[in-house]
C-alpha cells in the first residue's frame, strides 16, 4: 500500500483518501476511505478541522512534484499569475473547440475520439481552477461567442457529471455534448446571432430551429454518441413542456439533457453580451431557482452544491 501524508490544501479530484488526521464531523456521508469526486468534497475537507490527509496512491491520483501547499489553496485564492496562465489555457481550448466544431459542421470525417485530448485538457483545467470557466464571456469576441460558450458549457457539464459520480465515459460524452450542443447556430446568419436587442417573431422562430438543425447535422456522422445527439436536440426542452423543438415534458427529458439545460442557461446568464452585462453567479442561481417548472429543481440543487462556496453565497 502506497500511503502518503499530505496537507489538506494539496487535495485533488481523483485522490483516494485512506485516512484523516484530525476531527472529522463535517460530513458523515464521506467515509474514512473514499475517492475525491468533486471540488465540493475538497472544500468541505479544507474548511474543516482536519489537519492532514493520508492518500493511497495505489488506488488514486498521486501528488506531483509541482504541487505544494503554498500553491494549492482554495479556488478563490489563486494568484493573478495562476489565473492568467489558466485564462490563456482556456483561450487555447476555445480555439481547439472552434476547430472541432467547424470540422463537424463542414462534414469532415471525425470520430468521437478526436474530442478526447480536449476533454482531458478541460478536465485538468477544471481541477486546477474551475471558477475561471464561470463568466468566460469576458474574453469572447462577437464572432467567437458561440465557441467560447460551448466550451464553458462543456466544462460545467464535465464538472457537474463528476459531482454526480457518473462514470468516466458518461462524463467524457457530457463534455463532448457541451462542445457540440449549439452547432446548429452555425447555420443561422450572424445578423440574427449577433443582433443587439430583442428578436422579431420571425427571427426567434429561426433561432429556435438551431437544436433541430444541429441534431440533423450531427446525425450524419457515424457513431456519434446518442447522448451527444440527445443533448444537441433537447437542451432547450423544459419540464413544464414549454421548451422546444419537441415540447417534451417531465420524464420525457433525460437526466443528462436536464443537466445540460442548467449549465447552458447558467453560462448564458453569467455571460456579458453586446446588449447586457453578465450577472453574478448568485444572481443567476437565484433567478434559476425562482423559475417554476423551467428546471429540474433537484438537479439544480446538485449543480449549486457542486460549485465553489464563494459563488453560492446567499443561495445556500
Amino acid at each position: 500500500m502506497a500511503v502518503t501524508r499530505i496537507d489538506k490544501s494539496q487535495l485533488k479530484i481523483g485522490m483516494f483518501v485512506e485516512a484523516i488526521e484530525g476531527a472529522w464531523q463535517d460530513s458523515p456521508t464521506l467515509g474514512r476511505r473514499f475517492t475525491i469526486r468533486s471540488g465540493h468534497e475538497i472544500d468541505m475537507i479544507r474548511n474543516s478541522n482536519v489537519s492532514a490527509v493520508f492518500i493511497n496512491t495505489a488506488l488514486g491520483r498521486s501528488i506531483s512534484s509541482a504541487d505544494h501547499p503554498s500553491r494549492a489553496g482554495n479556488i478563490g485564492t489563486a494568484s493573478k499569475h495562476e489565473k492568467l496562465q489558466t485564462s490563456r489555457k482556456i483561450q487555447a481550448q476555445a480555439a481547439e473547440a472552434r476547430s472541432l466544431i467547424e470540422d463537424v459542421f463542414e462534414g469532415r470525417i471525425l470520430k468521437a475520439e478526436a474530442f478526447t485530448p480536449l476533454v482531458q485538457d478541460v478536465a485538468r483545467t477544471m481541477e486546477e481552477n474551475p471558477s475561471l470557466y464561470i463568466g468566460m464571456s469576458r474574453m469572447r469576441s462577437r464572432d467567437n461567442a458561440t465557441f467560447v460558450h460551448s466550451l464553458a458549457v462543456a466544462a460545467l457539464l464535465l464538472h457537474f457529471g463528476r459531482s454526480m459520480h457518473m462514470d468516466d465515459e458518461s462524463v467524457e460524452q457530457l463534455c463532448m455534448a457541451g462542445i457540440l450542443h449549439d452547432i446548429g447556430k452555425l447555420t443561422i446568419s450572424k445578423e440574427v446571432l449577433q443582433k443587439q436587442g430583442p428578436l422579431s417573431a420571425a427571427e426567434r422562430d429561426l433561432m429556435e430551429q438551431h437544436p433541430q438543425r444541429g441534431y440533423d447535422l450531427l446525425s450524419t456522422h457515424a457513431k456519434m454518441p446518442q447522448l451527444v445527439l440527445d443533448i444537441c436536440r433537447s437542451h432547450h426542452e423544459r419540464p413544464d413542456g414549454k421548451g422546444y423543438p419537441d415540447k417534451l415534458k417531465g420524464a420525457e427529458i433525460g437526466t443528462e439533457v436536464r443537466m445540460s439545460t442548467i449549465c447552458d442557461v447558467f453560462d448564458a446568464l453569467t455571460s456579458a453580451r453586446p446588449y447586457k452585462k453578465g450577472w453574478s453567479s448568485q444572481q443567476a442561481l437565484s433567478w434559476m431557482m425562482s423559475r417554476e417548472d423551467q428546471f429540474d429543481k433537484a438537479l439544480l440543487w446538485q449543480f449549486i452544491l457542486s460549485l465553489d462556496p464563494e459563488m453560492t453565497k446567499g443561495i445556500l
